[in-house]
């Protein structure tokens, strides 16, 4: 494996379990802290992928168990690296072509992402990022030794305390690096109880997480209905989704935008980000009703169930609520007007 492949595979992961964990972050950022940052945003995704690839380069490529592979030996000796350095640089090879001292930076450079970024999340000190980074490696290398927890019958890669030492250091030097680079905040920052303008950029981000909570739901339960048939209802059948299955997982995913919004006039994704609708036209079931048409209850319907013109109309709809939450001066939107409804900051404690 070269040593692009485990990068990408941790991009990849990366990329996955963000978009799952994607809602559950943004409702914890906005309660611990009030609200989201495009930096903060940026950082924990590094954060993710930096974590992921440190495993991934650390054990792949893993042989096959049936494999004939040498078991490695422990290295306990601290200075091995420093002797390998020497006795290659004894050939009269260039220090920047030494392997030895090339494993030794990269070891380093490797875990300085991980520094940089817990102080720059989380405010940890030098002492802090480096117990992070020594449980960190302590944790990869203890991997290795014990062959990946005994999937294998000894370890395949090398437990070496150098590394230990190499990886600390790089999340020494990496919380340094944030320490001369990030400037401290001189203005204190609102109190997390305190509400917050109803912005475009906060709407937005609470129909993404809509978007997302419908989606994810329909693929998990179209799978589950799908894992179902094939090894329960009808054992042996074809493996394809059929049309019935995928019309059972929109019709979940549907419900679950649906009964929140009929039950409490907000979405989950509003919720996340701590907004909430009051007031509407009476019947108020008939408020919150106009008010799923007209969002992205309505577009699923339009895109799902009505043929040849269906895709079209739901861009439409689409369009239309971008357009009017940018012109809304007030921020409400096309279903809160159309409802009679007001979506404000959860935290007022009164009705405006």
């Amino acid at each position: 494996m070269d040593r692009i492949t485990p990068g990408i595979i941790a991009i990849v992961i990366g990329a996955i379990v963000a978009v799952l964990l994607f809602v559950p972050f943004v409702a914890a950022s906005y309660r611990l802290r009030g609200g989201m940052t495009v930096g903060r945003t940026i950082g924990w995704a590094a954060l993710l992928v930096s974590f992921l690839a440190i495993w991934t380069y650390t054990i792949l490529p893993a042989p096959a168990i049936t494999d004939d592979y040498r078991c490695s030996t422990p290295n306990l000796d601290l200075l091995t690296d420093i002797r390998d350095i020497l006795l290659i640089q004894q050939s009269g090879t260039s220090l920047i072509a030494n392997a030895a001292l090339q494993v030794v930076v990269l070891n380093i450079i490797f875990f300085m992402p991980l520094g940089f970024l817990v102080r720059y999340l989380f405010g940890w000190g030098v002492a802090r990022a480096a117990l992070s980074g020594l449980v960190v490696s302590l944790a990869v290398e203890t991997t290795q030794l014990t062959g990946i927890w005994g999937l294998y019958p000894c370890s395949y890669r090398l437990f070496s305390v150098t590394d230990l030492t190499h990886n600390t250091l790089g999340a020494v030097i990496g919380s340094l690096i944030a320490l001369a680079l990030l400037r401290r905040r001189q203005a204190l920052a609102p109190s997390v109880a305190e509400p917050r303008p109803v912005t475009v950029g906060r709407r937005l981000l609470g129909m993404l997480s809509d978007v997302l909570v419908f989606s994810l739901v329909s693929l998990i339960a179209g799978l589950v209905v799908s894992l179902l048939r094939i090894l329960v209802i009808a054992p042996g059948s074809p493996t394809v989704t059929d049309p019935l299955e995928t019309a059972l997982g929109i019709a979940v995913g549907l419900a679950v935008y649906l009964v929140p919004v009929l039950v409490t006039g907000t979405t989950i994704g509003e919720s996340a980000v701590l907004l909430r609708s009051t007031g509407g036209w009476k019947p108020t079931v008939l408020a919150r009703l106009v008010r799923a048409t007209l969002g992205l209850g309505g577009v699923i319907v339009l895109s799902e169930l009505i043929p040849v013109v269906g895709d079209v109309l739901s861009l439409a709809l689409v369009v239309a609520i971008i357009v009017t939450l940018v012109i809304d001066r007030e921020r409400q939107g096309l279903a809160a007007r159309a409802a009679g409804q007001r979506v404000v900051d959860a935290r007022e404690s009164v009705d405006r």
